[in-house]
């Protein structure tokens, strides 16, 4: 299968499990829509990667699985990006 989004990337290691079902948005980047945000439920994680659930995407309103790097997936949008991955907060940044 290949990839939808330009910016899908599988991480080293995958979780076997989900670990959540957490709502963010997602950053992507395809031909049709060039990038975009669409929400997201962050299903698996790594420190590195996040697997979505990316809502209601393609001419049949499907939910997609895809694998992005952390840096794609967010809780809320801001102006200036933390850097974080999901699941931490600036607190832990120490």
């Amino acid at each position: 299968m290949s990839a939808q989004y330009h910016n899908e990337e599988m991480p080293d290691r995958i979780p076997k499990q989900n670990q959540g079902r957490i709502p963010v948005i997602a950053r992507l980047v395809d031909d049709e829509n060039g990038v975009h945000y669409r929400p997201a439920e962050a299903r698996r994680w790594t420190s590195t990667h996040v697997m979505v659930d990316v809502h209601h995407t393609g001419a049949l309103g499907r939910d997609r699985l895809a694998w992005l790097r952390a840096q794609d997936v967010h809780r809320i949008l801001r102006t200036e990006h933390t850097g974080l991955p999901i699941g931490r907060s600036n607190r832990q940044r120490n």
